[in-house]
């Protein structure tokens, strides 16, 4: 532990598993306060037990980010349990294969917007106030490479993490003055589970990694890396940028 972000309190959406999990590991070793705010309770009390073994300044609330009352109630726990709210990352997201624009169903659209999106909005709207409150701090939301590049597979999915990324900049525009740096991560194929069962199979990502200039596909350390940067007074003079973190594949055909 180097204490980059001691005395910080951090909550994390979709912090139960993937991308989210290893932010709230990585923000536990170094001194933050984590609240993991997950739908997966079986999932987010596994990661609790792991976090609890970092640190006895961990918790873990049940919530559907696309629900205005549980993301309220979700921000007055974390208030209620650690005093504050310095940092917030927004990692909850859902990603489903859909067929071409005309032959979408309106379910998968409305339910990777209001997760990817509506969700995301809810989570600021709620926190931006308790942050500021709490002397500034950052938010860090995850988009996606598919909101840079066509991505065919799904445009709900891609057009949910477009709107992320300006999203990002718009909210940074209003709030980097009153202390709130806002930032974006545009990640490439990443293997979580729900990269696992989007693809298809682990055989799908081995594919993938195979033509990728680095050999591999992301893992969610490298993300969770590029966060606590970005969470960190390290990066005291960043706001309203969206990172590609893609090892390079950009060129590349997007996956997710």
């Amino acid at each position: 532990m180097t204490g980059r972000l001691k005395n910080k309190v951090a909550l994390i959406t979709g912090g139960a598993s993937g991308i989210g999990r290893a932010a709230a590991l990585r923000f536990a070793h170094e001194g933050a306060k984590v609240m993991i705010a997950d739908r997966n309770s079986a999932l987010s009390a596994q990661t609790l037990a792991e976090l609890h073994q970092i640190t006895p300044h961990a918790a873990s609330v049940s919530v559907d980010v696309s629900k205005t009352d549980q993301v309220q109630q979700m921000v007055d726990d974390t208030v209620s349990r650690f005093g504050a709210l310095n940092i917030l990352v927004n990692a909850a997201g859902v990603l489903l294969l859909s067929p071409p624009l005309a032959e979408i169903d309106e379910r998968d659209w409305d339910l990777m917007m209001n997760t990817n999106l509506r969700g995301l909005f809810l989570c600021c709207k709620a926190a931006i106030p308790v942050i500021e409150q709490s002397g500034g701090g950052a938010i860090v939301n995850i988009s996606s490479m598919a909101g840079i590049s066509a991505y065919a597979r799904s445009l709900p999915y891609a057009v949910s993490k477009a709107g992320v990324i300006h999203f990002t900049l718009g909210a940074a525009s209003q709030y980097t003055s009153r202390g709130i740096r806002i930032n974006c991560i545009a990640p490439g194929t990443v293997d979580t589970p729900q990269a696992r069962g989007s693809s298809g199979s682990a055989d799908a990502l081995r594919k993938i990694a195979e033509t990728h200039p680095m050999g591999r596909i992301g893992r969610p350390e490298d993300i969770a890396d590029t966060i606590l940067f970005l969470s960190s007074d390290e990066a005291a003079y960043i706001s309203g940028e969206t990172i590609i973190v893609d090892g390079g594949s950009r060129t590349l055909p997007p996956n997710i």
